[in-house]
């Protein structure tokens, strides 16, 4: 008759397990909410970088020299047409 009922083993286990769970689940559920707050800053910072900088035509012409994807004869004509136009 040990362990059964109200005041023995089950109770004490249950109570822990109760108290245990109420204690680290508000805390989960903060560094949840500030995990993901951090990971959509660190994606809107990484974006909003490297969307105005590689929609910049003449940047992706740098890159593209950098590269070596094009000669400094090519370089020299695309950005002069470049910046004409």
């Amino acid at each position: 008759m040990m362990g059964h009922g109200f005041g023995g083993t089950t109770g004490s286990l249950a109570w822990f397990l109760s108290m245990l769970i109420s204690l680290l689940l508000p805390v989960l559920v903060i560094v949840g909410i500030v995990y993901v707050a951090l990971s959509l800053w660190e994606r809107r910072k990484k974006g909003s970088g490297e969307e105005t900088g590689s929609q910049d035509p003449l940047n992706i012409l740098k890159k593209r020299y950098a590269n070596g994807e094009i000669s400094k004869d090519e370089f020299d004509r695309i950005k002069e047409d470049l910046l004409k136009g």
